[in-house]
């Protein structure tokens, strides 16, 4: 998707807006297939300076198509076998030929079972946190309400300081419903976020029970309205939701400002 296109994914039988997390839970979530197509294995291998026997050897596999019946050549996963983390992955997230990367891969996720099939969405959803539910509005504003009220019963911090949001942004996590609340906040005096600042920075100095039990709430609030559940670095939710917080990339970095993570919500 190119900039300034509008998001395929507002078509889909589920509207959803996407930006990249640069995560790999795509390239790791699970088991499946990575089709290629005729001419896409010679940029991969030159990328690692391979012929490109060596790479089809080496980085994938023949096995059939369950659609067509045909035999095609797929991407080997880790292990030479089924564990579901593509072996062109380097590191914790880095694909070693990103830019020579089959359309199989850059195609997600406006796959035409993902914007067409309520399962295969949220199958794709439960694997990317960068996918946002487009909600509808009258259920963001209840949730609003809700998320309001539940900021007015935590008890104050002590010692309040100022935002660190700027200096260090990849630090803050949030929950999808709280990224829809910033992104359509306006910022508020020192905080970039201001009254719509999340969880993680409210409870940050109220210590871990406080924190839990807010977090708590805040699921409960979420399931209570079937709000769609996420939970990621804010400034990734934000981008999805075509939002975005400016920082110094040349700032010290802050203490983690996130809540303890949510267990995996059976309804999101």
């Amino acid at each position: 998707m190119s900039a300034g296109s509008p998001d395929p994914g507002l078509n889909g039988v589920v509207p959803f807006r996407w930006a990249c997390h640069r995560c790999a839970r795509c390239c790791s979530g699970g088991a499946g297939h990575v089709w290629l197509e005729p001419g896409e294995v010679e940029p991969m291998a030159a990328t690692l300076s391979m012929q490109p026997s060596a790479f089809v050897e080496q980085y994938t596999r023949e096995v059939t198509d369950p659609q067509s019946g045909a035999r095609r050549l797929s991407l080997r996963e880790e292990g030479r076998g089924e564990g579901g983390r593509c072996a062109l992955l380097v590191g914790a997230a880095e694909c070693s030929v990103y830019a020579a990367r089959p359309a199989h891969c850059r195609r997600f996720p406006y796959w035409d079972a993902v914007l067409a099939d309520p399962a295969a969405f949220e199958a794709a959803r439960a694997t990317c946190p960068g996918i946002a539910v487009v909600v509808p509005d009258e259920l963001r504003e209840r949730a609003f309400s809700e998320l309001r009220a539940l900021h007015a019963r935590l008890p104050a911090a002590p010692n309040e300081q100022s935002c660190c949001l700027e200096r260090c942004p990849d630090e803050l996590y949030a929950t999808g419903l709280e990224a829809d609340f910033a992104a359509a906040a306006a910022p508020d005096g020192n905080c970039a976020l201001g009254a719509a600042r999340p969880l993680a920075c409210r409870t940050a100095q109220l210590g871990e029970q406080a924190a839990r039990g807010a977090v708590d709430e805040l699921r409960a609030l979420e399931r209570s309205l079937g709000y769609p559940a996420s939970y990621a670095r804010l400034t990734s939710l934000l981008r999805a939701r075509n939002g975005s917080i400016g920082h110094d990339e040349g700032s010290p970095r802050c203490p983690t400002t996130r809540i303890p993570e949510p267990p995996p919500d059976p309804t999101g």
